[in-house]
């Protein structure tokens, strides 16, 4: 076998990972599938046949081995994806009551996630603020000047 053909069977044969496409699923985001599915088998149809879930929260995650700190970032993001609605808030030994309106979905789930903080040192910080507020200085002032010009 010539090298040649060597090096056409090993490039052939070797996996192609620069063209698989890869989708990173976020913890947080399966986290909340989990929550939401853990309401929808124990939630039931009211009256005006809206799928119910009532019960303690809290507890759903304690279930699910979800930490609790997990808590408010879930159930605030499936209420802004619309995927839930409260309608009474339990409390003490009180249930709460939430409407499922519909399943978490990936693309929504990032689409109503907060913006990241910034990052670098607060120093860093703020010398991009001074660096911007210095641009911003400079181009009035430019412009304070051509206005100037035109009048005068």
């Amino acid at each position: 076998m010539t090298a040649a053909m060597q090096q056409e069977e090993s490039s052939s044969s070797a996996p192609e990972t620069a063209s698989l496409d890869l989708e990173i699923i976020p913890a947080m985001y399966e986290h909340a599938v989990r929550v939401y599915g853990a309401m929808a088998e124990k939630a039931k149809p009211d009256d005006d046949g809206l799928l119910v879930y009532d019960g303690h929260l809290t507890g759903l995650f304690r279930m699910l081995r979800l930490s609790i700190p997990y808590y408010t970032t879930i159930k605030n993001r499936l209420i802004a994806m619309g995927c839930i609605e409260q309608l009474r808030r339990g409390g003490g030994s009180g249930t709460s009551r939430w409407v499922l309106w519909k399943t978490p979905e990936l693309e929504e789930w990032r689409s109503v996630a907060p913006a990241r903080a910034q990052r670098g040192s607060k120093t860093a910080q703020q010398d991009q603020a001074i660096r911007s507020l210095a641009e911003r200085v400079t181009t009035l002032e430019a412009q304070m000047v051509l206005m100037i010009e035109r009048l005068g």
